[in-house]
């Protein structure tokens, strides 16, 4: 690329598509087709191409279809997109700078697909565009929101208001992991009862003795399975970030613990690596490995799969189902798989989730219960690697798992069997816990809250991401202290679309 472009990067591109800064009156695709963009699309936040839904007519013929942006040509084959059929619906490929004497990008389908090249049609120079993006963007922070720059909000209030809201997203997550573990609890009792289905029935005028089809019984609720299941499955969806949550959730659902703990025992974390990456589609190709012993695990994972899928019942994911770029090599689907499976064994042979409960009940303080949890998680890998940006579970990803799983887990666990130990350890966990990852909501909240001199913790953290999606999103200012305090009235919404599920973040 041309060092003027070089570090460009691709969500600078998105915008420029996104908010067409372009000269529309002479586009034009690389082998000579006029272009006019009807409708850009709706910018794509998980896998899959760019844009979606974008209407395009190009030689005078109009498509509807997706768009896909990269800073070259060249990127269309580094990531794969010609093997990928979630990207046979692309349109339009719209890269900033050309490469000459490429060949024509090709969709797995085997259609051409035409490139627009941004840099041959923009209004001034790449930096004036830069420069005018970067404004837009900040002064859409603080669009559309009532109380942006109407002055100071005391700190007592606002540091009162996020505790709150902290609590009240802590409740959406619980929700969440309580369906999840009602869901698991009936599918047990359904399972028993068609197991006992030749039995007499009970007799007639004692309908206590015949479980409600609604509710799952106490004990079902308290089998230590469905709590196991349930971690699991929490802590593979947040294994999966954004780009890999969808089909990490759906291997969860797959590869069940139940399943694997009837594997041979004791299972493996051999037996579980290879479950998860076959279910996945992602076994490695022993042919590719660089050297022996990746060969060798290669070869060993695909001959134990090739024993255990003759009995599996569970959904096969397909490859492309899978981000695979762009991701940083820590977080690719395959790293995160082998951790995924080193969790599994820590629950199945090292009782986990127990351990998490006595930490959590143990009248530690926040600082020590959380290393305590840390130590528990990161004691699942049975060897270091190489580098510290490679290692599995990073210091990053635990907090989060904490904030979004262990969490929400041990708040459902001490509402279930009414114990305040537990209760009290995750609201000290919660406040000793620090701030999550720097996001596009706590950037656009931050300078709406006036730039008060807040702790930099998960409570203040997750309170502004609650605060932006249910209260501010919601235009609920008179719901909202900040509101209350400005002399703000809620107003009514005026969008139409719903913001996806914001309790996982």
């Amino acid at each position: 690329m041309h060092r003027r472009f070089h570090s460009i990067h691709e969500r600078f591109l998105r915008q420029i598509w996104s908010n067409q800064y372009l000269s529309h009156t002479s586009l034009r695709t690389v082998d000579g087709r006029s272009v006019a963009v009807l409708d850009p699309g709706r910018l794509n936040t998980t896998s899959g191409p760019d844009f979606r839904r974008a209407r395009i007519a190009i030689g005078g013929v109009t498509y509807a279809g997706d768009v896909e942006i990269h800073r070259t040509v060249f990127e269309w084959l580094q990531h794969g997109h010609q093997e990928d059929p979630r990207y046979n619906g692309v349109v339009l490929h719209v890269v900033l700078e050309h490469a000459p004497g490429i060949a024509d990008i090709i969709a797995q389908s085997g259609r051409t697909i035409p490139t627009l090249v941004l840099a041959d049609f923009l209004p001034s120079s790449i930096r004036t565009v830069w420069q005018r993006a970067i404004m837009d963007e900040r002064s859409n922070r603080t669009a559309e929101l009532p109380c942006a720059g109407r002055g100071p909000v005391p700190v007592g209030t606002l540091e009162t208001w996020l505790h709150h809201l902290a609590t009240e997203r802590l409740e959406l997550k619980v929700r969440r992991f309580q369906e999840r573990l009602f869901e698991l609890a009936r599918d047990h009792a359904g399972c028993v009862r068609e197991h006992h289905a030749s039995e007499p029935p009970p007799d007639e005028g004692r309908p206590d003795e015949i479980p409600s089809p609604a509710e799952p019984s106490e004990q079902d609720i308290a089998r230590r399975s469905v709590w196991d299941q349930v971690l699991y499955e929490g802590l593979l969806e947040s294994l999966g970030y954004d780009r890999n949550r969808d089909p990490f959730v759906r291997l969860g659902r797959s590869v069940t613990l139940k399943y694997l703990a009837a594997l041979v025992p004791p299972v493996t974390v051999t037996d579980v690596e290879a479950a998860l990456f076959g279910c996945a589609g992602l076994l490695p190709d022993p042919a590719a490995a660089t050297d022996a012993s990746s060969r060798t695990e290669a070869t060993t994972l695909n001959a134990r799969w090739e024993s255990l899928r003759r009995d599996f019942r569970g959904e096969l994911i397909h490859p492309s189902d899978w981000t695979l770029f762009p991701t940083r090599p820590a977080n690719a689907p395959a790293v995160r798989i082998k951790a995924a499976a080193a969790l599994a064994v820590a629950i199945l042979r090292h009782d986990l989730f127990r351990s998490i409960v006595q930490v959590i009940k143990s009248e530690i303080n926040g600082r020590r219960c959380r290393a305590e949890l840390e130590r528990l998680l990161s004691a699942t890998q049975e060897s270091p690697a190489e580098a510290t940006d490679q290692t599995p579970l990073g210091a990053e990803r635990t907090r989060e798992i904490l904030i979004n799983i262990i969490l929400p887990i041990g708040f459902l666990y001490a509402r279930t069997f009414l114990d305040r130990e537990v209760r009290a350890g995750v609201m000290r966990l919660l406040g000793e816990l620090p701030a999550g990852a720097e996001n596009a909501v706590t950037r656009r909240m931050t300078p709406l809250l006036h730039d008060v001199r807040l702790p930099k913790n998960a409570v203040v953290h997750q309170g502004m991401i609650q605060l932006y999606w249910y209260y501010c999103l919601e235009q609920r200012c008179g719901d909202c202290a900040v509101g209350q305090h400005l002399g703000l009235q809620s107003i009514a919404r005026s969008r139409t679309e719903e913001p996806a599920d914001p309790a996982v973040d």
